[in-house]
């Protein structure tokens, strides 16, 4: 699929509301861990593999869901995504063992994953020439979706108990059901890629994809710790419920604004630039998040939810730059942008959890504070032609 001239913002608008959906059931489970791990009595390590079999089925293996749906150039995935999210995601508060969790867990993942690279291709492809900013609203969506996962597990865990998770299912099929009489077809191919051609496309683009999929590393690994972290610290200090889910959820809704804000300035100011800029601030505020939490909690919680702004404002320019320069593979693209990189983190969260279990939340949350020092030099291996101030 490529660009086409003008854009469908019908087709966008449709893609994002399931963006929004997707992402909040990839947001749900968190600010509830502390109370399920409670539930069934669940150390930090075990938190860490469940979390590692999450965001493995959701994230790793979404370049392979993306070389599919570019074969496919159907709305298969992003229908049955959202039915898989909606339905097993929604029970993760009523099982009674942890190996159902998994299971459920699992599969909940799975239709996340299986939502994202389709979706993001088919909005890039109806965004057109107004690929900056639309897909700046569709990234944005993303993100503040996964704010509303926090709120609404909260909510409901808070004021009707843990089984009461089963209700969230149903917004999510119904935006399926919108997105099936909704969302047009992608007019048919007269030639598909096969596996040859996307590997050497990939390859091909290596001086590219590397550098700016370690940022993104660095960049999930500091998000995704410190959002999954961070409640249990929290519940120590005898935060409610509801205020956890309110701080994870602004943590979020900071980003959406921050990844909205970041395709905006794409037009003004380089792409080198937004992706230091979504790196170097973001040091100080999660350090302080971690210094200030006893002695100053009102400033704590803000330079969390300033680190969430921070981390977030690339978001929508790395899913630009990587879909600009491979037009005709953004499912396989779009994967190993808005998936891989994130799946990444899932193999280090078994042994963070370890880390966690051993020598504290705190200990582990201050080192990895510092890693986006080495977010900021990948960015400047990254070709010219994409850094317009290199």
């Amino acid at each position: 699929m490529g660009f086409l001239a003008e854009p469908n913002k019908k087709a966008v608008g449709i893609l994002s509301a399931g963006h929004i959906m997707a992402d909040l059931y990839g947001g749900f489970l968190t600010p509830i861990m502390p109370f399920i791990a409670a539930k069934l009595s669940m150390s930090l390590a075990m938190v860490g593999i469940l979390l590692t079999v999450s965001t493995f089925t959701s994230s790793l293996l979404q370049p392979f869901y993306g070389y599919i749906s570019d074969l496919l150039t159907r709305r298969i995935f992003i229908i049955s995504g959202l039915i898989l999210a909606a339905v097993f995601t929604s029970l993760i508060g009523c099982v009674d063992s942890i190996w159902l969790l998994i299971t459920v867990t699992f599969l909940g993942s799975l239709g996340v994953g299986l939502f994202h690279p389709q979706a993001t291709s088919m909005a890039g492809h109806f965004s057109g020439k107004d690929i900056n900013h639309l897909m700046g609203i569709y990234i944005a969506c993303g993100t503040l979706g996964f704010a509303g996962g926090s709120l609404l597990s909260s909510f409901l865990v808070r004021f009707f108990g843990l089984n009461s998770t089963i209700y969230a299912a149903i917004p999510g099929l119904i935006i399926a059901v919108l997105t099936y009489k909704i969302l047009p077809a992608v007019p048919t191919r007269l030639e598909y890629p096969d596996f040859k051609s996307t590997l050497k496309t990939v390859l091909d683009l290596k001086n590219i994809l590397i550098p700016l999929s370690f940022m993104i590393v660095i960049r999930s690994l500091s998000t995704i710790t410190f959002i999954i972290f961070m409640p249990f610290l929290w519940k120590e200090n005898n935060m409610s419920l509801m205020f956890i889910g309110l701080l994870t959820a602004l943590f979020s809704f900071s980003g959406g604004l921050a990844a909205y804000l970041g395709g905006k300035l794409n037009g003004f100011l380089s792409e080198k630039t937004i992706l230091l800029w979504a790196l170097i601030p973001a040091m100080p505020c999660m350090l302080g998040t971690l210094y200030f939490l006893k002695s100053f909690p009102s400033l704590s919680f803000i330079l969390f939810v300033l680190a969430g702004f921070i981390l977030a404002l690339a978001n929508s320019v790395n899913v630009v730059i990587a879909q600009k320069a491979a037009p005709q593979n953004l499912g396989v693209i779009s994967g190993i942008i808005g998936g891989f990189s994130w799946g990444m983190v899932s193999l280090i969260l078994t042994p963070i959890g370890f880390l966690a279990k051993n020598f504290g939340i705190e200990p582990v949350l201050t080192t990895i504070a510092f890693t986006p020092i080495l977010g900021a030099i990948s960015i400047f291996f990254l070709p010219k032609i994409y850094s317009k101030s290199a």
